[in-house]
């Protein structure tokens, strides 16, 4: 017996596929393909670092793409611990399975907490693709845990994520798919900057920030995009900064996006 989603996967197919007579299709073997109602953990490997010079625990998470918190965790450090020159930490290396999807117009269906923030570190630069429109924008995410804080790379990335949003850019989501090292997640994205300042450099204090955010930490780290601040992306499981919760809207646009 084989298992309908990875009779599709196997063969390029989804839900919609017409099937004509005489067609030849591909039959896995038993066991080439793992089932689809199997959980493919995230497992977790170690690599040392030796700390250099000028070394600070932040740059060493940006460095290698960890959540600063797991950083300190792995290592029982605190955010006052100091480092010497010479001295040999843990790295965690993620590992997140690849998860099938419906079809090739879907992105995986990947949770925030124990994937997705993995795969797609603070840092890292990736493709974000209008689910309806088809429409792309080049975005970096520089911070954010409970969900990825983010930023268009150019001001023409700009201009092309207001022509999504219709001319104007707002707290509307819209489900997106995020292409990223040969891998596609399903995600949902607003469009609003918030809680920066261009004119003042990222993360420091500026005694303004956009939307109202008054004095604060300048979530501002990309210049020149014409645009003050960060604006939000979800993914499966992932929560609003300001009560810990998920956001049903956002949530229903993943789903969305990894045609559930």
């Amino acid at each position: 017996n084989v298992n309908i989603k990875d009779l599709m996967a196997y063969n390029g197919a989804d839900a919609n596929t017409i099937l004509n007579i005489g067609l030849r299709i591909k039959i896995p073997a038993a066991g080439s393909v793992s089932s689809s109602s199997e959980t493919k953990k995230t497992n977790t490997s170690y690599k040392s670092y030796t700390v250099q010079k000028g070394d600070i625990l932040w740059d060493i998470a940006m460095k290698f793409g960890v959540p600063f918190n797991e950083l300190l965790k792995v290592n029982n450090f605190n955010e006052s611990t100091y480092l010497t020159i010479g001295q040999v930490i843990k790295i965690p290396v993620y590992n997140v399975p690849v998860k099938q999807t419906p079809g090739e117009k879907y992105g995986e269906y990947l949770d925030w907490w124990s994937e997705a923030q993995y795969v797609l570190p603070v840092g890292s630069e990736f493709e974000v693709i209008d689910f309806y429109s088809g429409k792309s924008i080049k975005v970096k995410r520089t911070t954010g845990s409970n969900h990825a804080d983010c930023e268009t790379l150019t001001l023409n990335d700009t201009k092309l994520m207001k022509e999504i949003w219709g001319g104007s850019l707002s707290w509307a989501r819209r489900p997106v798919l995020i292409k990223y090292n040969g891998r596609k997640i399903a995600a949902s994205m607003s469009s609003l900057p918030h809680a920066g300042n261009e004119g003042a450099p990222g993360g420091v204090y500026t005694t303004w920030r956009s939307e109202g955010y008054g004095a604060g930490y300048n979530l501002d780290w990309v210049k020149g995009n014409g645009i003050d601040g960060v604006f939000d992306i979800h993914f499966a499981n992932s929560t609003r900064h300001s009560d810990g919760k998920a956001d049903p809207l956002h949530q229903a646009n993943i789903k969305i996006a990894a045609g559930k």
